[in-house]
């Protein structure tokens, strides 16, 4: 690869360092580098690239692709994944307390949510959910739920009165459209 030379930042191309001049307003001239743009009002919101931009049509990477070091990796841990999967399940038996986390988080992972046992009212209608409410309430007063899950239980509660809210409009917004067809009929 051949380099071209290129003058530091303010040197004219045959100047160094060295016998820089001063810069004074009767020798300073405005020059732009190349890959910069000049500011005129037409392209006053032009903004320097950086970098080489992808050629139109370009996707770029593919999705799921990996990177050579992740492939490394994959590669290394494939040819001995068995043998340290022994090893860290020896030193997890062993009393290592890393290792019995990491082998316990991978047998055993976290849930995220717990079934809740927990009787609440049937709720069919927005006026059923005030009853619910009130379970949720006292639920909480007595401990046999947290408030984690009567947020998560609220939440649900939310989603159903929107939906029923929702279907109501939809069913007035039909009542109201047959009453003006019957009425432009007549």
């Amino acid at each position: 690869m051949s380099e071209v030379y290129r003058p530091a930042e303010g040197l004219e191309p045959n100047q160094t360092p060295e016998n820089q001049t001063e810069k004074t307003p009767e020798n300073q001239t405005e020059k732009t580098p190349e890959n910069q743009t000049e500011k005129t009002p037409e392209n006053q919101t032009e903004k320097k690239i950086r970098g080489r931009p992808f050629q139109p049509g370009n996707p770029g990477r593919p999705p799921g692709s990996k990177n050579q070091t992740t492939r490394l990796i994959e590669q290394l841990v494939g040819d001995e994944g068995e043998k340290l999967t022994r090893k860290v399940i020896d030193l997890a038996l062993a009393g290592n307390v890393k290792c019995l986390e990491m082998c316990l988080d991978r047998l055993l992972p976290r849930r995220n949510g717990r079934p809740v046992d927990f009787s609440m009212p049937e709720v069919t209608c927005t006026h059923d959910i005030v009853a619910a409410m009130a379970a949720i309430t006292s639920a909480v007063t007595d401990g046999s739920l947290t408030a984690e899950e009567a947020g998560e239980l609220t939440r649900v509660f939310d989603s159903f009165i929107k939906v029923l809210e929702t279907h109501d409009h939809a069913a007035r917004l039909e009542t109201l459209e047959l009453q003006m067809r019957k009425r432009d009929e007549t």
